[in-house]
């Protein structure tokens, strides 16, 4: 059991690494650049601030819209929806081919 575990581990890393690998390359400009040059490309950005250094630079989620109703209202057409029997309650009423029409509309 352990041993798949490790497995799991060491294939979810190797696949993240790989994928952090591939959106980090930089554009191919067909020259080699020096170890010198690299380090000081590092540091230009960093020091421009165009590379996170802690949890603090990265990006924060996009902040959301107002809401042009309130609480109570959403509530309500919650409630109305459950009574006209759109909402599932369990899963005998979860109907799968309504369902699927739904989301391909």
């Amino acid at each position: 059991m352990q041993a798949k575990s490790l497995i799991a581990a060491l294939f979810a890393i190797t696949a993240a690494t790989s994928a952090f690998a591939q959106s980090a390359a930089p554009a191919t400009t067909g020259q080699q650049l020096s170890r010198e040059q690299v380090t000081a490309e590092y540091v230009r950005a960093r020091n421009a601030g165009e590379i996170a250094t802690s949890e603090i630079d990265y990006p924060k989620t996009p902040a959301t819209a107002a809401s042009q109703v309130t609480r109570e209202q959403v509530m309500a057409e919650f409630y109305a929806a459950r009574k006209a029997g759109l909402i599932p309650q369990t899963e005998a009423d979860f109907d799968v081919a309504q369902t699927a029409k739904h989301v391909v509309q």
